[in-house]
């Protein structure tokens, strides 16, 4: 029998009211991902916030695990571009514009205002753009799934859950691409597909989703100007209404940003949410909607407008069974794994204390 997330939330649930615990849970206490469940809140990491792992297509899956056992995280959302052929180049800005693009860059020399870690999505031109697309295409359409299987094998053997799998779905994808999609993100373990798309390519992945029963994790940031973007609760509603299997990856930092309560969209859209994303913004000036730039800066937890202890403490009160998910996007002083672990901390010493 397959126990699902929302199994195991109506578990604690009735456990704390004086209920017993079945075989399976009990198995599940030590199974991958259990070890990041804090007072029933799953917490874990967007594996793109280990910014020193290159982007680059190559298999740094070792590297992924290393990094988030030194953060003490066993539950991941997986950047697929850390993992499988892409288009990013991996490499990092010029050491003229940012000297230490590893601890974040300033906007318009690989960073910026939103993301100073904006360079890690540099991708190829021209000639060679179109020779690691071909690459990549070729790829996705014909990798055995065993390699699929492999990756999620030596996570799970590392104690680490892969509960969402992130990808950046080319323009130009086949059919066979993006179901070959959907069908990894299964065979990882993943409960969804998770991307930052428009609307316009969610309405051509809503049947594909339907087809293969798997929820997209639509993720949004803060361009409330562009109807076709996702930002404000409306627009992620306007998706909803496509498919029982469009979601959302929350973002908690960029949906404070566009001036809405994270809170209200969680009590509103707990079914719909896949995961949550975990940073501080400050909310967009008023200006933004003119000059269509997200000034909202990223900034280290608590220098923001971001209520990251009220909504993991909400999540504990409520029991939603919402994976919060930090993704590491402010310039910091540490190292990637460092600023990482330093958040995880944070989050579990919120999710400890006594209510």
């Amino acid at each position: 029998m397959t126990h699902t997330r929302r199994d195991f939330a109506k578990l604690l649930a009735a456990t704390a009211a004086g209920g017993s615990v079945p075989a399976w849970a009990a198995a599940a206490t030590s199974a991958p991902g259990s070890q990041s469940f804090i007072n029933g809140v799953q917490l874990g990491v967007q594996t793109y916030s280990y910014h020193e792992i290159p982007n680059d297509g190559a298999n740094h899956l070792d590297a992924i695990i290393r990094d988030m056992q030194a953060t003490g995280a066993y539950a991941c959302e997986l950047f697929a571009q850390q993992v499988a052929p892409g288009v990013l180049t991996g490499k990092p800005p010029s050491p003229a514009d940012c000297g230490k693009p590893l601890h974040g860059c300033t906007p318009g020399k690989g960073g910026t205002e939103r993301n100073p870690f904006r360079w890690v999505f540099a991708t190829y031109s021209g000639d060679e753009l179109a020779a690691v697309r071909a690459r990549q295409k070729h790829w996705n359409e014909t990798v055995s799934m065993d390699f699929y299987r492999d990756v999620r094998k030596r996570m799970n053997d590392a104690g680490i859950a892969i509960t969402n799998y992130n990808i950046m779905y080319p323009a130009d994808a086949s059919d066979l691409e993006t179901n070959r999609f959907f069908e990894a993100a299964h065979v990882l373990g993943a409960t969804s597909l998770n991307l930052s798309p428009k609307f316009t390519l969610v309405e051509k992945l809503a049947p594909f989703a339907d087809k293969h029963q798997m929820m997209i994790g639509v993720h949004g940031h803060s361009i409330t100007w562009d109807s076709n973007e996702f930002s404000t609760m409306a627009t992620f509603e306007r998706a909803f209404a496509l498919s029982r299997y469009i979601g959302a990856n929350l973002d908690i930092g960029h949906y404070t940003a566009t001036g809405e309560d994270p809170i209200a969209f969680i009590d509103k859209h707990h079914d719909r949410i896949t995961n949550l994303h975990l940073k501080d913004r400050r909310r967009n000036s008023p200006e933004s909607a003119k000059t269509h730039i997200e000034d909202g800066a990223s900034v280290p937890w608590g220098q923001g407008d971001t209520r990251i202890a009220d909504v993991l403490l909400h999540l504990k009160k409520t029991r939603y069974p919402i994976p919060a998910y930090i993704e590491y996007e402010h310039a910091g002083a540490l190292s990637p794994v460092d600023e990482v672990k330093k958040a995880y901390q944070y989050c579990v010493s919120i999710l400890e204390k006594k209510s």
